[in-house]
């Protein structure tokens, strides 16, 4: 099992199951993983922040 580079946080968050489930089958169609498209979401919105975009 591969190890972290560094150190993670866990986070929960509450969705509606529905829309969990849609988004899951919309991510597997395009080949992705829910937990990682998240984390590029987030790493996206810091760097658009970062950028001084909204």
């Amino acid at each position: 099992m591969a190890r972290e580079s560094e150190e993670m946080q866990s986070v929960t968050i509450r969705v509606p199951k529905e829309l969990y489930a849609e988004y899951k089958v919309a991510l597997m169609e395009q080949g992705k993983i829910v937990t990682y498209d998240i984390r590029k979401y987030m790493n996206d919105v810091v760097e658009n922040h970062k950028k001084g975009q909204k």
